[in-house]
């Protein structure tokens, strides 16, 4: 099982995830260029680049017939490269891909490539930060004890900023690079489960012919979770992932 993060994350965002399904499952998760411990350069940050990043990762470990799991963008690459690569993914577990990329969702996200950076002077107050912010507050503790003690670097002053670069959001890596989904999904000819947040759920109505269309297309929500739903309820999120796998009817609301 490959698992995938988003943009502004790292693979040990996984780690609670990770933890419920490792007895079942021999997990991998992967840091995506510019983020986490992998490399961050300066360019590279476009679908078509992530995706071919994620294919030389699934090569260079042969992996064959993966049961992938995406997070947002991560979603995205995985859609993209089973579309290319119909030898990697065995079925797929979206959480909340961006269905449709279009101009004005990337000029929104490229903001934070130029918004100041907010850092920590240590784990304790960047732990205090995360427990009381109205969003990361409502993660469960052990995923933000996750995400201070493996999402932070410590910088040459000494203070603590979270793992991406911010290249990975700027505009000249943005532009032009749009794209719909629902064309993909409609030719993948493999089981996909979508997940969403109650937060978000309205925004995937564009997905309801798919889902009446494809046999194999199922939707599930998340109650009381927003975007980051794996680190909300990690506990629902590593059920539905293993009763999908497992090919129990999984959809409605948990």
């Amino acid at each position: 099982m490959l698992l995938l993060h988003g943009d502004m994350r790292t693979a040990r965002s996984w780690d609670a995830v990770a933890r419920d399904l490792c007895d079942q499952f021999h997990v991998l998760s992967l840091d995506s260029r510019g983020h986490g411990d992998s490399d961050w350069p300066t360019t590279g940050y476009n679908f078509a680049e992530r995706a071919k990043d994620l294919e030389a990762f699934c090569d260079a470990l042969n992996l064959r017939n993966v049961l992938g799991v995406g997070h947002s963008t991560g979603g995205v690459v995985m859609s993209l490269l089973a579309d290319t690569r119909r030898d990697i993914f065995e079925r797929l577990t979206l959480l909340e891909p961006m269905v449709t990329v279009n101009e004005k969702f990337q000029r929104m996200v490229s903001t934070r490539a130029t918004s100041p950076r907010r850092t920590w002077g240590s784990r304790p107050e960047l732990y205090d930060y995360l427990k009381a912010h109205r969003m990361t507050g409502r993660w469960r503790e052990d995923v933000i004890r996750d995400v201070v003690a493996h999402e932070a670097v410590k910088l040459p002053d000494g203070r603590l900023d979270m793992k991406w670069s911010t290249d990975s959001m700027k505009w000249s890596e943005r532009e032009g690079d749009y794209l719909d989904l629902k064309p993909i999904f409609r030719r993948l000819d493999i089981p996909i489960l979508f997940i969403s947040s109650e937060g978000r759920a309205d925004g995937f109505v564009e997905l309801d012919p798919v889902m009446a269309e494809l046999p194999d297309f199922s939707m599930l929500k998340i109650r009381n979770t927003e975007h980051n739903m794996y680190m909300n309820r990690p506990d629902a999120i590593s059920w539905a992932i293993n009763a999908f796998v497992q090919g129990q009817e999984v959809s409605g609301t948990i």
